[in-house]
């Protein structure tokens, strides 16, 4: 083993790789001190054990210091004592035996919870269940296997201690065969549980998952043969220890399947990070999720960032993000800059919280790009509050309209009728011919009064838009407008800040067909969805329409786009202009 520069150890074997390998050599020589007597004369069979029960603790001590694995890595180097201790029984004395054949269960128990528990540490409704099974079967019928024999019939010497209350070779011959087939049924059950994992995982864990199953169907069936092959009579000890061989050389899969599954962790939070500092200018939001969402795989993957002047996070078009926690199957990491300020939030699959160094290895590499699409963020959460801002204020002028046209209508026009009867009553009290004809004509000029001011009123907000809404508004116009104006109108009602700015808009449009373009006709059609409505005036008029600053169809964009809308001109020149404004419905 070279040294780093000073005599200090390699940076790949500290603490957590010499604590794991102190318990593989630990284990290693207690499996050549339990199974001296047989390592004597096969030396093949012993260098494959110590390797075999030595590796299995190392995976498990690997696995014990990681932060996802913790449990199934205790349970792994439960598991390797266990084997080791199994080969007691090449000493075929006292109570070697007995202790061999539980240590045996307990190892294949071991195995099985502990795969389960990966990589959540959690044991699930169905993974409870088939611990319990297993625990019945290998624990409990091994109990049935020892009180109903004697140990001559399981290979060993008929001096041994062995608890034999009720020996009887047809019980035990019939107890064998259905603990054989029990160890089929809880083989099937647990790849069976780990298939059903496959649809709810993640990409990501799908690729550590499929390896671990496959390791664990050769391990199950390395178990059930070689305890099938020793389960009719005339079994000697030296079937019995080729027997536990080739079942510790197949489970021994297991552990390589997980380290080589630890080993691909760490290279993909290697891979990842190299992923997101090859982010290349101009930076986005869009860009950064996308590349979040690929090396982490999960497609579902959202990212929000902190907005320090709105004290809450935003999304990437400005809009603030709720703060209560993600939903069912969901997980919200929070990211920090490094002076412990939030930056972002990150919502994925909770799937990936067993991979938690992989995503933080992600984000951290990624922070420089994370800080800078935060700006453009921020810039758009102040855009929005603009936005907002606006809209707010075109609803508050459309209100003040109403209530304007709504007071000249009540008061003022009221007051101006009442005029008129007084003056209608002066003039025919009046006497002389001169005093009727100057009433007569003050109340020619109040009626005009009255008229101009039922004509302001209308400009202003038309009672016959708040009260019946844009339909009949619309109506109402074509039905003034000096050319045909062919209507297409839905009959549903809209907030009124909408039907008012579009109802403006709309005759802003047909005044500039008549006027500007000197069209013929004027086709007027409104289309109402669930998320926006549109609306489309067409005229047949010369065409080469453009907004003008200042002009009428400048202040109609601008007057859509407060509700955030969109307007469209297409206008050719000598083929007509077709003018559409869509709206969103809030």
């Amino acid at each position: 083993m070279r040294s780093e520069p000073g005599g200090r150890l390699p940076l790949w074997f500290g603490a957590r790789v010499r604590r794991a390998a102190g318990a593989g050599a630990a284990v290693a020589a207690g499996a050549v001190a339990c199974g001296w007597p047989h390592w004597r004369d096969a030396p093949g069979a012993a260098a494959v054990t110590v390797a075999c029960c030595g590796g299995f603790a190392v995976a498990g001590g690997v696995l014990a210091a990681g932060r996802s694995g913790h449990r199934t890595g205790l349970l792994f180097t439960v598991a390797s004592a266990a084997w080791a201790v199994t080969w007691t029984a090449s000493w075929d004395a006292g109570a070697a035996p007995l202790v061999s054949v539980f240590a045996q269960s307990v190892f294949f128990l071991a195995i099985g919870a502990g795969v389960l528990l990966y990589p959540s540490g959690r044991l699930g409704a169905a993974a409870r269940l088939w611990t319990a099974a297993a625990a019945l079967v290998l624990l409990g019928g091994q109990v049935l296997l020892c009180v109903t024999s004697r140990p001559e019939w399981n290979g060993f010497a008929p001096t041994v201690i062995w608890p034999a209350l009720f020996p009887d070779r047809a019980v035990f011959d019939g107890s064998l065969r259905v603990l054989t087939g029990s160890l089929v049924g809880l083989g099937g059950f647990l790849v069976a549980i780990l298939l059903g994992r496959l649809p709810r995982t993640s990409r990501l864990e799908r690729g550590f998952t499929v390896p671990v199953m496959a390791a664990m169907a050769v391990a199950a069936a390395g178990a059930v043969a070689g305890q099938g092959s020793i389960a009719g009579g005339g079994v000697r000890l030296e079937d019995v220890l080729r027997v536990y061989l080739v079942q510790g050389v197949c489970a021994t899969v297991l552990p390589l399947a997980f380290l080589a599954t630890t080993l691909r962790s760490r290279l993909a939070e290697l891979t990842v990070a190299e992923r997101m500092q090859r982010l290349a200018d101009p930076l986005t939001v869009v860009k950064v999720r996308d590349a979040l969402r690929g090396v982490l795989r999960d497609d579902t993957l959202d990212l929000w960032f902190w907005a320090p002047g709105d004290g809450a996070y935003v999304d990437g078009a400005g809009h603030r993000v709720p703060p209560y926690p993600g939903g069912p199957g969901r997980w919200r990491h929070e990211v920090r800059t490094s002076g412990g300020a939030p930056l972002a939030t990150v919502e994925l699959a909770a799937a990936l919280r067993d991979h938690a160094p992989l995503v933080e290895a992600a984000l951290v590499a990624g922070g420089r790009a994370l800080e800078t699409v935060r700006l453009q963020a921020t810039a758009q959460a102040h855009l929005e509050r603009a936005r907002a801002a606006r809209e707010r204020l075109v609803r508050v002028q459309a209100a003040e309209r109403e209530r304007l046209a709504a007071d000249l209508q009540r008061s003022a026009r009221r007051r101006l009728r009442a005029l008129e009867a007084m003056l209608a009553a002066l003039e025919a009290a009046a006497g002389e011919p001169s005093a009727r004809d100057q009433a007569a004509a003050c109340r020619r000029e109040l009626a005009e009064a009255v008229a101009e001011l039922d004509d302001l009123a209308r400009g202003v907000h038309p009672a016959i838009l708040a009260d019946a809404g844009l339909g009949p508004a619309l109506e109402l116009v074509a039905a003034r407008a000096p050319v045909p104006v062919r209507l297409d109108l839905p009959a549903r009602r809209f907030p009124p800040e909408i039907e008012s700015t579009l109802y403006f808009a709309l005759c802003e449009a047909v005044a500039n067909a008549v006027k500007h373009a000197r069209a013929d006709r004027v086709d007027l059609e409104v289309r109402a969805g669930p998320e926006r409505i549109v609306a489309r005036v067409r005229d047949d008029g010369v065409g080469a329409a453009a907004p003008v600053p200042g002009g009428g169809l400048a202040g109609l964009t601008d007057r859509v786009g407060a509700l955030r809308g969109r307007v469209r001109i297409q206008s050719p020149p000598a083929a007509g202009t077709i003018l559409t404004i869509t709206l969103p419905i809030r």
